[in-house]
């Protein structure tokens, strides 16, 4: 704890008051954002981790799939469904704030399945099937491996900003605002002392006065 270097005026008191009630003002706020960021950090978090079990489960599902299907068809018969599979129209990402951290957020689409019918329609039979249900597991991936790279993202971007706030938080709670009160108690008492040697002259002047009188 450190003294500010101002004069023990008056004007630097009250400047000194005002400058403190504005930095406990500006740390309540912190601390508010502080709680705020703090659970909306654990919340993503936690819908991360069930997403990503979700996801890897369904990742084991899928390579199984692919693995009957490639036991039926071979690498040339995936490759050949693979290239008549329509395009995949990838879920859009926007972005929200929150209190001020720009975070991703997925936007829903709603298609038709059409490169699962393009398999079909490719590999007749029960082969085109075991592979069509690959192109129809990883199709219905594509939207919840977005949402769970949105997920981590923010995770990255709260974690950030909250430690940013924990930073100013600290400076606030630990250095400026004690630095005020001591620079204020230490002002407050040299007016007052002066106020004191004034009172006391004061009195002296008038005590000589009625001696002379």
């Amino acid at each position: 704890m450190s003294r500010i270097p101002l004069p023990a005026t008056k004007s630097a008191l009250l400047r000194l008051r005002a400058d403190l009630e504005f930095l406990e003002a500006g740390r309540e706020l912190l601390d508010q954002k502080r709680e705020f960021l703090n659970e909306a950090l654990l919340s993503f978090d936690r819908e991360a981790w069930a997403l990503r079990e979700r996801l890897e489960h369904e990742l084991r599902e899928t390579a199984g799939a692919l693995a009957e299907a490639h036991a039926a068809l071979g690498d040339e018969g995936l490759r050949r469904l693979a290239l008549a599979a329509a395009p995949l129209q990838l879920p859009e990402v926007r972005e929200r704030s929150l209190m001020g951290v720009a975070v991703p957020m997925v936007q829903p689409r709603v298609e038709e399945d059409r490169a699962a019918g393009a398999v079909l329609a490719a590999a007749p039979g029960e082969s085109g099937a075991a592979a069509a249900q690959v192109a129809r597991r990883l199709r219905r991936l594509a939207e919840p491996l977005a949402e769970l790279g949105a997920l981590e993202s923010s995770c990255l971007r709260l974690a950030a900003e909250l430690a940013r706030t924990r930073r100013k938080l600290n400076a606030l709670e630990l250095v400026h605002i004690p630095n005020h009160r001591e620079t204020i108690r230490f002002i407050a008492e040299r007016l007052e002392e002066r106020e004191r040697e004034a009172l006391f002259q004061l009195k002296r002047v008038k005590s000589l006065a009625r001696s002379r009188s």
